[in-house]
Parts: C-alpha cells; sequence; structure tokens
C-alpha cells in the first residue's frame, strides 16, 4: 500500500481511536487492519473506503499528487485495490478533473465493486483489457476501446486477459483531499458511507 498505510496509521492516530475500534467500524479485523497500516498486504478499493469512513478521512488525503506542470510518469497512487500499480497524472491544484493510470496484472482490478458521486468516469484501456461492471451490466473493453459512465452507478473491473492491462480513467471532478469539499464515494458494503471517488 506504500504511503497510504502509514498515512491510515496517522489519521487513526490522531483521532485518539485504537486500532479495535477502527476495524470493528470498517468491518475487518485488527490484525488485517495492522497490516494494511504497515503497508504489509494488498487492500480492494471497497475495503479501503469503508476504512477511510471509519477514520473520517477523504480518500485523496491518502494521495501524493504530482508537483509539476508537465507529468511524466505521475505520483504513485494508492487507492486500494488488487494485483495493480496506479499513478496520479494530475496536480492537485486541478479543480476540474483527474486522471490516473492504472497498470494491472492478470486477474488484478478493484477487489470489489463502489460507487463515486462524481459526475463522470471515463475509461480508456491503452493496453491488453478489462472487464468492467457498472450497474451489473458488464463491458469488455480491449485496447484502444473507451467508454463513459454514470459516477455514481456500482462499478468494478479487472483485468480478463492473461496480459498486463493498462487503463486511463478520467474522474471529473477530482477526488477530495480532507479540507476540500468534494463529492463522496461509496463502497458496496452497505457500512456506511463513504466521503471519497
Amino acid at each position: 500500500m506504500g504511503v497510504a498505510g502509514p498515512r491510515l496509521r496517522e489519521a487513526r492516530l490522531r483521532r485518539g481511536l485504537s486500532l479495535s475500534d477502527v476495524a470493528q467500524a470498517a468491518g475487518v479485523t485488527k490484525g488485517f487492519l495492522s497490516l494494511a497500516e504497515r503497508a504489509k498486504t494488498q487492500i480492494s478499493v471497497p475495503t479501503l473506503l469503508r476504512i477511510c469512513d471509519a477514520l473520517d478521512i477523504k480518500l485523496g488525503s491518502l494521495f501524493d499528487y504530482p508537483s509539476e506542470t508537465v507529468v511524466g510518469v505521475g505520483a504513485v497512487l494508492n487507492m486500494g485495490g488488487v494485483g495493480l500499480t496506479e499513478y496520479l497524472l494530475t496536480p492537485a491544484e486541478q479543480e476540474d478533473l483527474q486522471a490516473i493510470r492504472s497498470v494491472v496484472q492478470p486477474g488484478g482490478g478493484s477487489g470489489g465493486a463502489y460507487r463515486t458521486e462524481a459526475d463522470t468516469i471515463f475509461v480508456l484501456v491503452v493496453r491488453g483489457a478489462i472487464e468492467l461492471s457498472v450497474d451489473g451490466a458488464v463491458r469488455q473493453l480491449r485496447a484502444g476501446d473507451t467508454t463513459t459512465f454514470a459516477a455514481q452507478s456500482m462499478h468494478e473491473w479487472q483485468n480478463s486477459a492473461e496480459g498486463v492491462a493498462e487503463v486511463v480513467w478520467v474522474v471529473t471532478p477530482p477526488i477530495p483531499r480532507d479540507g476540500l469539499e468534494g463529492h463522496r464515494i461509496q463502497a458496496s458494503t452497505g457500512r456506511g458511507k463513504g466521503r471519497r471517488r
């Protein structure tokens, strides 16, 4: 989980919460949360959202943002998911949209369904293929394919091919950080409402 794990721990300690408090509220074990805080385990997007919700922080507060006007590879992004590496391609001051590049290993993906209370998500598959489910309807996307869907839809995705997939996601508006107004993101578990992508 990279830098996200220590930031989860910092947020928990800042609020005076124990591992047990947060684990119970997020519906995970104390051991799993401890591993997540030490960046020793992978975590699905919905699970990370539940942990953020239990800590009352926004997902964007876990991100490092590119500082340059011209962005190269991007800043490594930790927003959950299994078998993938993600990069944030837009700087913090960009208020209209946020671009994320995902490099996804075979079988990797979001690890579950979640919803984004933004306006729109645009998807471009650069290489490989992914299977995207939007409100239960499956979209098979191959290299060169694009699709757009309402961000409030329950969606999940995975690399459905044998090779590595590379995907660019554009979310409007950007995923908010703590202290900034923004939209909310919600996992599919029904365990409360998260405030993120």
